[in-house]
């Protein structure tokens, strides 16, 4: 069994990486391109489980968002579900479900999604190693009441295309037949 301290330590280390998520959250909703930066690893990978788009390293993250940012209007994260497994004293992994709130080109757009994390301990706190987003909607507000009951519910940069959730879940398939 694990030592008091031990144990005391994966309990700050669980809440460090919960903080993490959460200034992820507001420095994207900010637009604060270092705070967002400083949540991520040099040699991070972030990715969209399609493989519509993949990102390696933080010279490239900050190529991408600060393009990126400037296509938002208002946006609002929301963090969900946190599950956090250790993997030694400075490495974990987990996955996170959420949704976001965001004003693009205009109108109103939702996404609900569930990124699968991998965290490293560094100097200066808790990082993201690797980030992958799966969608279970990404598609303007007014098309929710039709789009929730369709495949195509990834409406991402003029193409619709099949979300991965729940579909790509095993669980899923096998419930039904699939």
């Amino acid at each position: 069994m694990a030592s008091i301290e031990e144990r005391l330590q994966q309990l700050e280390d669980r809440v460090a990486i919960q903080n993490l998520t959460a200034e992820y959250c507001r420095a994207i909703d900010d637009r604060d391109l270092e705070a967002f930066l400083e949540t991520y690893t040099e040699d991070c990978v972030l990715r969209y489980k399609d493989g519509a788009m993949r990102i390696d390293g933080k010279a490239d993250l900050r190529a991408y968002y600060t393009k990126r940012f400037m296509d938002y209007g208002l946006t609002f994260h929301y963090p969900h579900a946190h599950v956090i497994t250790f993997e030694g004293p400075d490495n974990a992994h987990g996955w996170l479900s959420g949704h976001a709130e965001m004003g693009l080109s205009g109108e109103g757009w939702l996404a609900a999604f569930r990124y699968t994390d991998m965290y490293r301990r560094e100097v200066n706190g808790w990082r993201f190693k690797e980030r992958e987003l799966a969608a279970w909607y990404y598609m303007k507000i007014s098309d929710l009441p039709h789009g929730m009951g369709q495949t195509l519910r990834k409406h991402y940069r003029g193409e619709l295309m099949a979300a991965e959730l729940p579909e790509s879940m095993d669980t899923y398939k096998a419930i039904h037949n699939l």
